[in-house]
């Protein structure tokens, strides 16, 4: 019997459209996705990169019923979210509505599968916005060797390719060679349409057939297959990048999602290097301290599924010993099996992260979709866990023996550049903007952006009642708030602990404190030494997140007494082994390398460094390499003692309690929990007067551009306010007056802002981050700061009921996990907010006017007065 709630009900029209419906009635929401069978490898020579390109063509209008703008905004005035993706072997469109709006979704797809337009000019300024998204990625090293690795192992199919395509193919690419491509493969019976939620299978049904129904079905529509001929043969890829610390991949051809073995090869993965009790883990970061990561995961293709190590050496020169070790544990299995305590965990991990997706109605619509366009099978979803095997270890060793010989392993490795060749690096990046600006200068939109057509004629409809989950409340014998709420839609239970001291409880002179105590709280306690925590956890399928302030555990319902035993351990009981400590300072600084590695992480420091002086919140998180260096065994044991202590703590539960008596469970294992008084902090006052730049300079493609300024606390009576302009300025939907910018001109991919980021008890912030080229740097500003100075004069009151149904709806999606849940409680009483504070929310928030709105937003809309941040080639 299945534990997955929700039954899988499936029908095919007769023009060939497959339908499958998962209804779930938790929250008032549906997620629906169309799922095209046609990828990358089905694109032609001097065709790389147009399946993705049409992807973002479809958003632009039909002949028949939408403009440019219309996608957008609709899903915007329904409260909806949309996005699309292409991968090798499918694309896909994506709508999250609430249940009162979800047929809208099928009107726009229906549309969109024949009438799509293609209009040049729309095609020039989307095609620069593809260029900025092929730069992003190209300074995304990681994701970019293991491009190149598939590149190596699959010469002869069309996996050999990037999706998003080469530069030279989408300057040169006809609208009629997009046309013929979308005409001849977006027909219905090449298409499963998915709808997990808050429906009925009968009115999806019905839904489909009206909308859908009349698109004929090209009866002479034939699928290539492709073919991948394996070999003996070892590939290997050297990127030579400007970063602090060498990443490494090792890569092995695995059969394609349509062999329906993605069971086993999770189960394989948590075998050999899923988590930190894996073999290779504990041999490579824990004995030999060899490598400060490792990890295992499979990249799940049709037609391959590479099985990929990814691990980073302590010391370059160890690289070679760690492939042959790895090379050494698989021959190991092979010859002599698993043990079946190792299986045992394996099969249980396996079991507790599928169901963690689960719960989530975005991630089953995704699993549904790509299972059944690979598998044919509507119910893998229920099925997965429920793998059949007569000896599932031989069929591991069958596995290893046939797929993982070192004579078929490829290798990738990112390397830092060497100083002579810095200037080589640069120069070709030089040239590559030369040559974009070239060609894309003449890629010119004149027109604006098109006004809304169909959106008008859109009916906003009130939404449907929800009753929103409310905590029973209770307070352990030691202090602790507890927050419990019973949720048996899925065999699992989330906790969720937050602590009074928070992650800025660092001192100035040691950085990284607070993470460094939280990186050893798995590092051994008085009764679990060493690692044996860690393999005790993950036997049971445990899986635990610390973080400065807060811990979060996820098990399945029966092992929830097992959990709280070991959440005592972790809040009570750390050792502080000293050999552990080295080991957790040497990955810790590892980190700090990976950390000035990344532009965005870079920028958010700067920007914190610059408006939070002197203030707690100034500090990097992760610490320098002087602090993590000087911490000793004593400074870790007394934040410990001083920081983690019931005092002010509060937990929440959430999950399958059924069977258990939960308060006497946790006064049973967390009673017992003492601690000191935890000293309050004293926060000094920001200063508001921040404007000026920084720059810092790194070799990128791209430079990531920040404006930011203090802004609010989480108490001030303008939150809502600004939480609605933030809805049209930046937040919510790709009508925003921000992705309007994107629209028009193509200058960056991404764009997004906040008026309250890190808001609570403290100012958070005012922020707009971008990435742009650095030829589009300076335009970029201009037309950013110029929307911020003028945005809050040109507000409509079309926009403002927009932007308020948004949130109204939204609040829902908080409801939808355990997890969003267990946040919930927490978060309502860390604020002080009353147990209705969802309930009366909406009408609060339809209160607010377009004046105050306004208003409030003047408070910050000024250019001038921000802090500009730049890092990358400045």
């Amino acid at each position: 019997m299945s534990l997955i709630q929700g039954s899988l009900i499936t029908k095919v029209l007769l023009n060939g459209l497959t339908i499958i419906v998962n209804p779930l009635h938790n929250i008032p929401s549906v997620s629906i996705e169309l799922w095209y069978h046609v990828g990358s490898k089905d694109e032609k020579t001097g065709e790389k990169g147009m399946a993705h390109l049409i992807e973002h063509m479809i958003f632009k209008g039909t002949k028949k019923l939408l403009s440019e703008s219309d996608i957008n905004m609709v899903t915007h005035k329904l409260s909806g979210n949309t996005n699309a993706f292409t991968s090798h072997d499918a694309t896909g469109y994506v709508f999250d509505f609430p249940s009162h709006h979800w047929k809208e979704g099928f009107t726009i797809l229906a549309d969109c599968m024949r009438n799509a337009r293609f209009d040049e000019q729309m095609l020039n300024s989307e095609l620069k916005a593809v260029v900025q998204e092929l730069k992003m990625y190209k300074d995304k090293y990681t994701s970019m060797l293991m491009e190149d690795l598939l590149s190596a192992m699959y010469h002869d199919h069309p996996y050999h390719y990037p999706i998003i395509g080469f530069k030279q193919d989408l300057w040169n690419l006809e609208r009629q060679t997009l046309v013929n491509f979308y005409k001849k493969h977006y027909v219905p019976n090449n298409a499963v349409l998915v709808v997990v939620g808050d429906v009925t299978a009968e009115e999806v049904f019905e839904e489909a057939q009206k909308a859908f129904g009349h698109i004929p079905a090209d009866k002479n529509y034939k699928r290539e297959e492709f073919y991948h001929s394996q070999d003996l043969a070892s590939k290997s890829v050297t990127l030579f990048r400007d970063v602090q610390h060498p990443v490494c991949m090792m890569a092995l051809h695995l059969p394609g999602g349509k062999a329906n073995k993605q069971y086993l090869y999770e189960v394989v993965a948590w075998v050999l290097g899923a988590g930190d009790s894996s073999r290779l883990t504990k041999k490579l970061v824990d004995e030999l301290q060899l490598a400060t990561e490792f990890q295992t995961f499979v990249y799940e293709m049709e037609d391959a599924s590479p099985f990929l190590f990814y691990f980073s050496p302590v010391n370059p020169e160890d690289t070679e010993k760690i492939k042959e070790i790895v090379h050494q544990e698989i021959a190991h299995i092979i010859k002599n099996g698993v043990d079946k305590k190792e299986l045992a965990r394996a099969i249980r991990n396996v079991r507790t992260s599928y169901l963690e997706q689960l719960e989530s109605h975005s991630k089953r619509v995704s699993i549904i979709g790509q299972s059944y366009l690979f598998t044919g099978d509507a119910q893998y979803m229920q099925t997965f866990l429920d793998y059949k095997s007569d000896d599932l270890e031989k069929e591991i060793k069958d596995l290893l023996s046939l797929y993982f010989s070192p004579t078929m392993t490829h290798y990738g490795q990112i390397l830092p550049i060497s100083p002579s060749e810095k200037k080589n690096w640069t120069l070709l990046q030089e040239l590559s903007d030369a040559e974009d600006a070239r060609i894309l200068n003449g890629k010119v939109r004149t027109l604006p952006v098109e006004p809304v057509s169909y959106a008008d004629t859109v009916e906003v409809k009130d939404p449907k009642n929800f009753d929103f989950p409310k905590a029973e409340k209770h307070v352990l014998s030691n202090g602790v708030k507890l927050f419990v709420h019973t949720n048996n839609e899925l065999p699992k239970i989330d906790i969720a602990l937050t602590l009074k001291a928070r992650g800025d409880y660092d001192s100035p002179e040691q950085q990284g404190l607070y993470a460094f105590v939280c990186a050893m709280l798995m590092e051994g306690t008085k009764n679990y030494p060493g690692k044996k925590l860690v393999d005790e956890l993950e036997e049971y399928g445990i899986d635990i997140a610390t973080e400065p302030g807060r811990i979060h555990m996820t098990m399945l319902s029966e092992d929830f007494e097992k959990g709280l035993a070991l959440l005592f351990e972790i809040l009570a009981h750390v050792t502080f082994d000293k050999k552990a400590i080295e080991k957790t300072r040497a990955r810790m600084l590892t980190d700090i390398k990976f950390f000035w590695d990344h532009p965005s992480s870079i920028s958010q420091l700067l920007v914190r460094e610059h408006i939070y002086k002197n203030h707690p919140r100034s500090k990097n998180p992760v610490g320098t390499v002087e602090s993590i260096s000087s911490i000793t065994q004593d400074d870790l044991k007394n934040f410990y003692k001083k920081c983690f202590s019931p005092d002010g703590a509060r937990l929440a539960i959430v999950g399958d309690l059924h069977a258990y008596d939960v308060n006497k469970a946790l006064e049973k294992h967390l009673g017992k929990w003492k601690g000191d008084k935890v000293e309050s902090l004293t926060y000094p006052a920001v200063s508001q007067k921040v404007a000026g730049a920084v720059s810092h300079k790194m070799n990128r493609d791209q430079v990531t551009l920040t404006m930011a300024r203090p802004s609010i606390t989480r108490f001030d009576a303008d939150y809502d306010k600004l939480l609605l302009f933030e809805q049209i300025f930046s937040g919510g939907s790709m009508s925003s007056r921000l992705f309007q910018l994107r629209e028009q001109t193509g200058l960056f991919y991404t764009i997004s802002g906040s008026m309250s980021a890190g808001s609570d008890e403290q100012q958070g912030l005012f922020m707009v981050k971008t990435i742009v080229s650095l030829d589009k740097l300076q335009e970029a500003e201009k037309l950013i700061k110029e929307q911020i100075d003028t945005v809050a004069d040109s507000l409509t009151e079309e926009e403002l009921r927009d932007a308020k149904n948004a949130v109204i709806n939204s609040q829902t999606a908080h409801f939808e996990t355990n997890r969003g849940m267990a946040n919930v409680f927490l978060s309502v009483d860390r604020f002080g907010f009353p147990e209705d504070y969802f309930d009366t929310r909406a009408s609060k928030i339809m209160a607010i006017s377009l004046d105050d709105v306004k208003k409030a937003a003047r408070r910050f809309l000024d250019s001038k007065e921000m802090l500009i941040v730049k890092v990358g080639r400045v």
